[in-house]
Parts: C-alpha cells; sequence; structure tokens
C-alpha cells in the first residue's frame, strides 16, 4: 500500500494549491475527522482482511476444485499486474452498480454520496455494509483466476491511488485519457444527485461506454455534491444508524 500512501501524501500538498485545486477548502475542512473515522475502520482496517479473503479464497477453490492458478505459471509480473487491475476493476463496476441499482443497498452507498466536499479524503466515506459487499464481490474474478498475490497486492494500491485522485479536489484537464479512464472531472459528475448513477467506473471508463452511461461535461467550482438529501447526517455514529433507521421506516410503510 506504500503507492497509495505516497498519492495519498502527493494529494495532500496538490488540493492546497490555488492553481490546481477546483476550489478553496481547508486541509482540516468540515468533517475531516468523520472523513478520518471512515479511514481508519474501512480501508485500514477492511485491506489486511480482503487480502487475507483473496488468499485464502484463492487456495480453496484451487485445492476444491483442482482449477489451475495463474499464480503457478510462469508469467511476468507486469501482466499479472494488468490482469489483475482489469478483474479488480470490473469487480468493483459491478459492486458499485448493485449500490446504485438496489433501494436498500443505495441507503448504505447514499453516505459516500452526502459528501458535501470531493477530495482525496472523500474517497473512504462509506458505511460498513458498502465495505462488506464490495470486499467479498469485487475480488470474485481475482479469486477464480487465483492471480499472484504480489500483483493483486500492486493492483489494489493503484485502484486506492486512481481513485483518491478521482476524487480530488484538482482541476487538471485529463480528457485525452477518457476514452480508456474515468478522470477526476468524470467522477465529479457522478457525485452531482441528479447523476449519480452515470460514470460508475473506478479506473476505466469503457465499462459505461459500453453501458451508455459515460457522461463527459465540464464542472467549475460552483458544482454542488450530494446525494439530494440537504439535511442528511454528516458524522460517524448518526450515519451509521441512518441506513437502518431508513429501511425500517420504509418497512413499516410497507405493512
Amino acid at each position: 500500500m506504500i503507492i497509495a500512501f505516497l498519492i495519498a501524501v502527493l494529494l495532500m500538498f496538490w488540493e492546497r494549491s490555488s492553481r490546481w485545486r477546483l476550489r478553496a477548502s481547508a486541509f482540516f475542512r468540515r468533517f475531516f475527522l468523520t472523513d478520518i473515522v471512515y479511514l481508519l475502520t474501512g480501508f485500514v482496517a477492511g485491506g489486511t482482511l480482503a487480502m487475507e479473503y483473496i488468499t485464502h479464497g484463492s487456495e480453496w477453490i484451487g485445492a476444491t476444485f483442482n482449477v489451475p492458478r495463474f499464480a503457478a505459471l510462469d508469467l511476468p509480473l507486469w501482466f499479472s499486474v494488468i490482469a489483475a487491475l482489469f478483474a479488480l476493476d470490473a469487480g468493483n463496476y459491478i459492486s458499485h452498480y448493485l449500490l446504485h441499482r438496489y433501494a436498500w443497498l443505495w441507503e448504505f452507498h447514499k453516505i459516500h454520496h452526502s459528501s458535501p466536499t470531493l477530495d482525496w479524503l472523500a474517497t473512504f466515506r462509506s458505511h460498513i455494509v458498502e465495505q462488506i459487499l464490495r470486499r467479498v464481490l469485487a475480488p470474485i474474478l481475482l479469486i477464480l483466476l487465483g492471480l499472484p498475490v504480489e500483483a493483486v497486492t500492486i493492483a489494489g494500491s493503484i485502484l486506492i491511488a486512481w481513485i483518491m485522485f478521482t476524487h480530488s479536489n484538482l482541476r487538471v484537464n485529463l480528457s485525452f485519457l477518457e476514452t480508456v479512464l474515468i478522470t477526476p472531472r468524470l467522477h465529479r459528475i457522478h457525485h452531482i444527485s441528479d447523476l449519480s448513477d452515470k460514470n460508475l467506473g473506478s479506473i476505466f471508463s469503457f465499462w459505461d461506454r459500453l453501458r451508455g452511461t459515460l457522461v463527459a461535461a465540464e464542472t467549475d467550482d460552483k458544482i454542488q455534491f450530494g446525494n439530494g438529501e440537504a439535511n442528511y447526517p454528516q458524522t460517524w455514529l448518526p450515519q451509521f444508524v441512518e441506513p437502518f433507521l431508513s429501511l425500517k421506516k420504509s418497512s413499516n410503510e410497507h405493512l
């Protein structure tokens, strides 16, 4: 995770630049501590468990079904990393689609979209239920293929680094990459409440292009982010219970 850590430090300073930032935002901006809690509980704690799940899951698949493992092949590391990146991004895309497709999952994913500020730290705002879904579902292809642990670790670091970059408070013109990659401009569109079902990709844009959900448009410093609920809670504990309360209320209304 050294790559992800170095990118986080770079973005901390890069976002302070008046030349490059999309809009002025203090380092200790509102709800900074909320997102620090999410960083520590979701990413730092969950990352280690996810790697154990991938490693042991792959070994179990190979031993139980006698399926050849890619890790046993003499493949170049660069090839394995690219394969792992595609597999991981595809899994994340499916997870993200489900979080937007089903109303009960959206109640949990809504927390990520609740942030009024987009920056590197807002990347990590997500409910534990969403974290579990992503950690279990997103690596399925990695487990089935049995890719080398080293390649999976590098691909995971690249994925996290890129997601932090696409959430960043930066004004950078990377439209020439958008045929293949999701950029900060594209991901900001996803965080506009009326367009939250667009640009679901994490790294690659062609998943959205294939589904017809890719939207490319200019954004400026007046853009408003959010989940469409002006009074949605913005601190960790109220956000933790909010999805359960909403689902209970919805269930009672249908009785």
